[in-house]
């Protein structure tokens, strides 16, 4: 736990400072929340019908599909980076001879970006709150949690992208590709039953359409996360498979840059 601490301090101190873009990212939300306030006001009489059961108001709906796939955005770039910096100045190689175990290095090194992300989530949802969105105040504490599992659901990407870094240097398609499925077939801005049949069975296994599901039920309509379960015990399982694929990926990545010697190429 000391080197996850020691490695988000640094991340802290580093982001600090840049406090010009601190602000700035914030400021960002603000401007990202505005124009959604209008556009969902523009499309509430079209959409009312289609999202009957995830609350019924467009401006809700959508401020949560965006903070969700604000969190995935962090889930899935952010240890790609931090790896392809790592192997770029040398930190990497410097921190793997290191006592401290993989998983805490990785977790480390992007855990700072996470909780950001997370705080930057928070701002959003109660810039929306303070617009009109039908937001339970009761379903907040519930929502965060379902907020960290579809990030933590998320993560097994990172480390797949992470394991193309150390082998050849570049992530590929990967991350831009899991974010525009997960976008387009997850129900962030839309859900998922007006689009055709065969793509809605694509969408059973897209992991976000799963804990959007969830996470409007909750924050939209004051569920508790009992009523809930089946959608968090999907989004867990489906976690939990990726989890072992993008270790195994990571694990040969890992023994592949070693044995051709490229960590230390930077």
């Amino acid at each position: 736990m000391g080197e996850i601490l020691a490695l988000t301090w640094a991340q802290w101190r580093t982001n600090l400072s840049y406090r010009v873009r601190m602000v700035y990212t914030l400021v960002g939300v603000v401007v990202s929340v505005v124009p959604l306030f209008f556009v969902a006001g523009a499309v509430q009489p079209v959409m009312a019908d289609a999202i009957a059961a995830e609350g019924g108001q467009a401006f809700g709906f959508l401020l949560v599909g965006l903070a969700a796939v604000g969190m995935v955005t962090v889930a899935v770039a952010t240890l790609p980076r931090a790896i392809g910096g790592g192997v770029g100045t040398g930190v990497l190689e410097a921190l793997l001879a290191t006592p401290a175990s993989l998983p805490r290095l990785l977790a480390g090194l992007s855990t700072f970006d996470m909780a950001f992300a997370l705080v930057r989530t928070v701002v959003t949802l109660g810039i929306g709150w303070a617009l009109g969105a039908n937001l339970q105040v009761g379903g907040v504490v519930p929502g965060l949690l379902i907020l960290i599992l579809i990030t933590l659901a998320h993560v097994p990407f990172a480390l797949m992208a992470s394991a193309l870094v150390l082998a050849f240097r570049t992530t590929g398609p990967l991350p831009q590709g899991v974010l525009l499925i997960s976008t387009l077939l997850g129900g962030a801005y839309y859900p998922t039953h007006v689009i055709p049949s065969w793509l809605e069975s694509v969408s059973t296994f897209v992991p976000l359409t799963y804990g959007l599901r969830a996470l409007r039920h909750v924050l939209l309509e004051g569920l508790p996360l009992s009523a809930v379960f089946p959608d968090l015990l999907a989004l867990v399982g489906s976690g939990l498979g990726l989890l072992i694929a993008g270790s195994a990926c990571m694990a040969l990545a890992l023994r592949y840059a070693r044995r051709n010697g490229t960590l230390a190429q930077y």
